[in-house]
């Protein structure tokens, strides 16, 4: 009853907020600078950002508001490592949203300035993971436990921030990555209930819960968007989620539509640049359904049940 209490508060909390934020958005004329790598979407010009900041904002106060928080001081790090993750990613992408508005153009974070700062982000969530006595570790099929040693540094830094832009890369089409988002996050909901992570649990209920506040307001056609606020955190915190619960492959394919998503902007950028030629009608691959003649719901339905089938052959797996 209490797990159901929990995703309700966070949904009903981010439902009530997020009209008002709307309202403010339009107000102050904080509105979403349009990507030009897309197809032509200006009809949404006048469509408000920063959304994410609402529904990790409420996540993160109400997580450290449950008793299970504070049962124990592993269930507290668990729960203060993933806030750490979500919340700087959160943050970066905040920097950068605003830039955009600013500057009135697609790119705000310049490259080595938000590399830098998901590099330092990375290297406090590892100080946290090594708190908490994470192995530096990662288990593969049929090979089975690899240590990685220093190399593991790496592989953190690599892993958030890898995973932070796959998200951002997917977030392209209303209600795509927050309906994928739901789905990744409630996967991991039950890998941690089989470990009896309990705060994890807790931590994800509430995150699901205002996720689908916000995809109220985000499904097509969208009122809000929750820019790279969202799509930043909502990548790193299910890396570091992969990560505690020493299941990090298991991302791979839960995450596999978010890899495809990546892959086909690293192939359609060194295919353009090395050959002048272009591998997909466009790229993120979410874009060449669109030229295909797809609506935004037909693709969020079919991404979506890719990626529930995928949360599901993970859940048989580990």
């Amino acid at each position: 009853m209490a797990v159901v209490l929990e995703f309700l508060l966070g949904m009903a909390i981010t439902a009530l907020v997020m009209p008002t934020v709307i309202k403010k958005l339009k107000q102050s004329k904080e509105q979403a600078v349009i990507r030009t790598l897309g197809p032509d979407h200006q009809q949404k010009a006048g469509t408000p950002s920063l959304g994410g900041a609402v529904f990790v904002l409420v996540a993160l106060v109400l997580a450290f508001c449950l008793p299970k928080t504070y049962e124990n001081s592993r269930a507290f790090t668990t729960v203060l490592t993933l806030s750490v993750a979500v919340g700087s990613f959160a943050l970066i992408g905040a920097v950068d949203d605003v830039l955009k508005l600013l500057k009135h153009a697609d790119d705000g974070f310049a490259f080595k300035p938000k590399l830098a700062a998901q590099t330092l982000s990375a290297v406090v969530v590892m100080l946290l993971l090594w708190s908490l006595h994470v192995p530096a570790a990662i288990n593969l099929p049929v090979y089975g436990v690899v240590y990685l040693g220093y190399f593991y540094v790496i592989f953190i830094w690599f892993w958030l921030v890898g995973w932070s832009n796959a998200t951002n890369l997917t977030d392209g089409l209303d209600g795509l990555l927050g309906g994928l988002s739901v789905i990744a996050y409630l996967a991991y909901t039950v890998l941690a209930y089989r470990a009896s992570d309990w705060a994890m649990v807790s931590f994800n209920l509430i995150l699901i819960g205002t996720l689908v506040g916000f995809l109220i307001f985000n499904l097509p056609k969208a009122k809000i968007f929750m820019g790279d606020t969202g799509s930043l955190a909502l990548g790193a915190g299910l890396a570091v989620e992969s990560i505690l619960l020493h299941a990090v492959l298991s991302l791979l394919v839960i995450g596999l539509v978010f890899v495809i998503e990546t892959l086909s902007v690293i192939i359609q950028t060194f295919s353009y640049h090395f050959f002048k030629k272009r591998v997909f009608p466009m790229a993120p691959i979410h874009h060449s359904f669109e030229k295909f003649g797809w609506s935004e719901w037909q693709i969020d339905i079919a991404f979506w049940f890719v990626g529930a089938l995928l949360a599901l052959l993970a859940l048989l797996m580990f």
